[in-house]
């Protein structure tokens, strides 16, 4: 009997493009699962149920889940490190999987130059 431990695949690039690049549903569900991994649950009435708000502004566009009974609102990003961030969500998942798939992490400078940003 062996006791190696099988590391899981890592994801290519080109699969990771394939399921998010043109698809911002996939990113909403992505950062939904993670925000909410039981399904989304309004803190003020409890309700499951939601709308889907686009919120466009200058700088940046964001998501936000309104309940559909009591109408609170629920940012899809606030509470999380990227909270206060102006990049869209395909390029946060971008980043994300950029750094995790290196086995020693990605400068930032090398991330400004991948996702073409200041």
């Amino acid at each position: 009997m062996s006791n190696k431990v099988l590391k899981p695949k890592k994801a290519s690039l080109y699969e990771f493009t394939q399921n998010y690049s043109n698809n911002i549903n996939n990113c909403i569900e992505f950062f939904k699962s993670m925000k909410w991994p039981v399904g989304f649950s309004c803190d003020c009435c409890g309700c499951h149920k939601y709308y889907l708000v686009k919120r466009v502004r200058k700088t940046k566009t964001s998501y936000v889940l309104e309940n559909k009974s009591c109408h609170k609102q629920h940012s899809l990003l606030s509470g999380t490190i990227f909270q206060s961030c102006k990049l869209d969500l395909y390029k946060l998942l971008l980043s994300i999987f950029l750094f995790f798939n290196e086995n020693k992490g990605i400068s930032a400078i090398d991330l400004c130059s991948i996702l073409d940003v200041n």
